[in-house]
């Protein structure tokens, strides 16, 4: 009988981030051929925000189920069952010329996709280890991050040299290939912490969390996902790539080379983070970060110059990437496994509804107002929200010093 071989807990950590990450990749590289796609069938450019919604919705209804069915579905099996359901609907997405036809598939896409984050990561942040959780995330959002920027340059290479349908079967190859890894060499330390026996006995809890409910701080966790996922596919998916062909003056290519280059300043950045984290670092962090992206969202209407629109497309990312270590490692460390996916399913279901509402305000915003109206409204979300949760985190009585000491 073979002899599966060992992995290490780094290898497993890194192989659920990328994942993750992965899965990211299957909507991140088909952003440069959205605009693209539409011209080519002759739809009309309004039709991004409904496109983008239709997706955003299906998460939005995936999510919570998805978190809750944690209590009672083997997770590794669970997760295998909805990622092969996001590649299989992805792959051939780009064949269809018809407005109905694609916002359905992109729909079907949203509660694959949905469902497979939301069990990846919700495994993911209660069973690492208490004392590297915000390293842990903090490598997640790395992967998240990387993933998206790694899609839009495999994205804008592929729909300018094969065209627009070969982005969306290209974008499903990189979950194939982590589903490979996966197969050879599981994340057995993950799926056995996480995992609900079939006689109905979970996993002990990990270490620190507790099973209180805690209203207000799920609500303000709830506004950051909301206001992340609402400024993302509102601006980053939506709106920003209209202002980077038209106002800007980039292509597809060099939009990708500007995402990838946000990428590789939240790859700098993530380790420092991560360690100021697990340090204790909340509400700093929230707040700088917060700052930061609300000030480079709300900006990029006005910068028509091409390095001038890359660098403020830089800051955010690397900002936004900063400010979403801390709501996963406030859950993980607030709830156990029976809980913490319900938490990051609901979660993520009220950010899929931003997701959802954000293309259709933003470009009706624009639409009746200014596109400067639209990207300060963006701006002044990300950042109340932000301001909300460090509120939260304040009164839930985590300061910024080190919580918890390394093991």
């Amino acid at each position: 009988m073979r002899v599966r071989p060992a992995t290490s807990a780094r290898e497993q950590t890194l192989l659920l981030c990328c994942l993750i990450g992965a899965v990211q990749m299957t909507w991140g590289a088909i952003v440069p051929a959205l605009p693209l796609y539409l011209d080519r069938y002759g739809l009309a450019v309004g039709m991004l925000g409904p496109i983008l919604a239709a997706f955003a919705a299906g998460r939005a209804v995936a999510n919570a189920p998805a978190g809750l069915a944690l209590r009672w579905w083997p997770p590794r099996r669970y997760l295998w069952s909805v990622a092969a359901g996001l590649v299989l609907v992805t792959a051939p997405t780009g064949l269809v010329d018809d407005a109905g036809p694609i916002m359905l598939l992109r729909f079907v896409a949203g509660l694959f996709g949905g469902a497979t984050v939301t069990v990846a990561y919700s495994v993911l942040v209660t069973a690492a280890p208490a004392d590297r959780r915000g390293s842990v995330v903090a490598t997640a959002m790395v992967a998240m991050m990387s993933a998206a920027a790694a899609g839009a340059v495999l994205g804008g290479v592929v729909v300018e040299t094969l065209g627009v349908a070969w982005t969306f079967v290209a974008a499903a190859l990189p979950l194939l290939g982590v589903l490979a890894w996966e197969a050879a060499r599981p994340a057995d330390r993950y799926w056995s912490a996480y995992a609900v026996a079939s006689t109905g006995v979970e996993a002990p809890p990990a270490p620190g969390a507790s099973r209180g409910a805690d209203r207000p701080l799920v609500l303000a966790l709830c506004g950051v996902s909301f206001a992340t996922f609402f400024v993302r596919f509102a601006g980053e998916q939506g709106l920003v790539p209209v202002m980077a062909y038209d106002g800007a003056g980039l292509r597809p290519a060099t939009l990708a080379a500007a995402m990838a280059a946000g990428t590789v300043v939240s790859l700098a950045a993530m380790p420092l983070v991560g360690r100021l984290v697990d340090r204790g670092a909340r509400r700093s962090v929230l707040l700088a970060g917060g700052a930061a992206g609300a000030a480079a969202i709300a900006a990029l209407c006005v910068l028509h110059h091409p390095v001038a629109f890359a660098a403020a497309l830089v800051v955010y990312f690397a900002a936004t990437t900063a400010v979403n270590v801390v709501p996963g490692v406030v859950a993980g460390e607030t709830w156990g496994p029976r809980d913490s996916g319900a938490v990051v399913g609901l979660t993520r279901t009220v950010g899929d509804v931003g997701a959802a509402a954000g293309p259709l305000v933003i470009f009706w915003l624009v639409d009746v107002s200014s596109r400067l109206a639209a990207c300060v409204v963006m701006g002044l979300l990300l950042l109340a929200s932000v301001v909300h949760l460090a509120g939260q985190v304040r009164r839930a009585g985590a300061p910024d010093r080190a919580p918890v000491p390394a093991s």
